[in-house]
């Protein structure tokens, strides 16, 4: 193996091993603020990384007047850390270049489905919620939308629809938006509401 494709495998399995601990149960805060601030970055919102707090339940993340709660749309039974754990044994066993790709054939999915199914995955859980109406409606439901092999595309219309917490926002792995925001909700939710934006990493 050259020492460019010998470089690519070690860089491969260092990244593999450094999602590892990303999704490791003492980094939850952190992927909690990680999808917060890709909505704030999207929409354009100017933010210091300490204002990105911690707090009590049913809150995750507290930013300025927002409440977020974070939750992660995934595929049922999928279980991230077996699939990181998986591809770094693949990684440290391959001997050559070749081995380490793998096939990738994405299913399209446009953004207005996918932010139908937030509000489908919102209604559960406020069905499903150990906390009631009232919290619910002082909570910023933030939905991180990461099905295994989509792709999101247009069209990017954003349904407006009122869902029982203060707010709902998507974010995905292309594009986010403020899908509804009561009017007690925070104002830079507010003014944001149905405009799809796309998400550049910085």
């Amino acid at each position: 193996m050259s020492d460019e494709k010998a470089n690519w495998k070690e860089d491969h399995i260092n990244a593999l091993k450094e999602s590892l601990a990303f999704f490791s149960n003492k980094e939850k805060l952190n992927r909690e603020k990680w999808t917060v601030k890709r909505l704030l970055r999207a929409l354009a919102i100017d933010f210091r990384e300490e204002e990105l707090t911690g707090a009590e339940e049913p809150v995750d993340v507290s930013f300025r007047d927002a409440r977020f709660q974070e939750k992660e749309i995934l595929d049922e039974d999928r279980r991230r850390t077996d699939e990181y754990k998986k591809a770094l044994k693949k990684a440290e066993a391959a001997n050559n270049y070749s081995e380490l790709l793998e096939l990738y054939d994405p299913i399209d999915i446009s953004f207005s489905e996918v932010v139908q199914k937030c509000y489908d995955y919102a209604r559960t859980l406020l069905l499903q919620s150990k906390y009631g109406p009232l919290e619910c409606k002082n909570i910023d439901l933030i939905c991180y939308f990461n099905l295994a092999n989509h792709h999101v595309v247009p069209p990017v219309d954003v349904l407006n629809e009122k869902i029982g917490f203060r707010s709902l926002s998507v974010v995905s792995n292309r594009y986010c938006a403020v899908a509804y925001a009561a009017k007690n909700a925070p104002k830079i939710l507010r003014d944001n509401v149905g405009k799809a934006k796309e998400y550049f990493e910085l």
